[in-house]
């Protein structure tokens, strides 16, 4: 499901959404030194449904918020609802294809974000997962940056990253990690088997427990004088090797039948 914007502000509007439950929140800011009923009221619903709540200098939300109007509260809303995990195996059901689902650690930067879910519509990704927290939302940047990828793309938010992978490997997937420091070329491993690869955010990379957390972790060599790559040329990288390696063995098998 789409909205039309991005953003609330108000304490009235947010308050009666979040009691609603009409809204997909990606986070809450809130002025500094902003104090009501309405105001406690919101942090409550936030950390009971689990929305990021972050405390910034008026001006500062001035600037987020793109007005002076906010009564010291501003909300960013998804420009598209999120889907389920199961929903990103019924995809995968449907075209009769092992799952191929794109883990996200850590994207922020909502450019970064659409430009991978661009690439990943292309390469054939069944489904994007992000973390709830330490992550760009589905905003209208995002929207923007996709070209149109994003109402394609079904993109599941996950409270907890880590077990989220757990729950993927009982159910049959693989954990391949992209990372600077992996013991195998990205180019020289096998992908056609049900996968679920991990790309960390930017300049950081994967997470050390999400890295521990991989069956296999790949690298992509570098010949230059910079030590990596941005996260959106990483993943357009390593997952057209992954669609590349689906291709031909999806052409075989079809040979093979004549």
């Amino acid at each position: 499901m789409s909205t039309k914007r991005e953003g609330l502000f108000g304490i009235n509007p947010i308050l009666e959404a979040l009691k609603a439950g009409t809204r997909e929140f990606d986070k809450v800011y809130i002025a500094k030194g902003t104090h009501s009923k309405g105001i406690e009221e919101i942090v409550r619903l936030c950390r009971h449904q689990n929305i990021p709540v972050h405390f910034e200098g008026r001006e500062s939300l001035d600037r987020i918020s793109g007005t002076k109007k906010h009564q010291g509260i501003y909300g960013f809303v998804a420009v598209k609802g999120y889907s389920s995990v199961d929903e990103i195996f019924d995809i995968a059901e449907g075209r009769k294809e092992n799952p191929f689902i794109l883990l996200l650690d850590g994207v922020e930067d909502p450019r970064n974000l659409g430009a991978i879910i661009r690439t990943a519509d292309g390469a054939g990704v069944h489904g994007i997962i992000i973390p709830k927290h330490r992550s760009s939302g589905l905003s209208s940047t995002v929207a923007k940056t996709s070209a149109g990828a994003i109402e394609h793309m079904k993109i599941s938010r996950a409270t907890n990253l880590l077990n989220t992978i757990e729950w993927l490997r009982d159910h049959g997937l693989w954990i391949y990690g992209l990372d600077m420091e992996g013991e195998k070329e990205y180019n020289t491993v096998s992908y056609d088997i049900p996968l679920g690869i991990v790309i960390g955010g930017e300049g950081r990379g994967i997470r050390e427990s999400i890295r521990k957390a991989c069956d296999v972790r790949v690298k992509i060599p570098l010949f230059g004088q910079v030590s990596s790559l941005n996260v959106s040329v990483a993943s357009g990288i390593i997952l057209f090797e992954i669609a590349k390696q689906r291709v031909k063995r999806s052409q075989s098998a079809d040979t093979e039948r004549y």
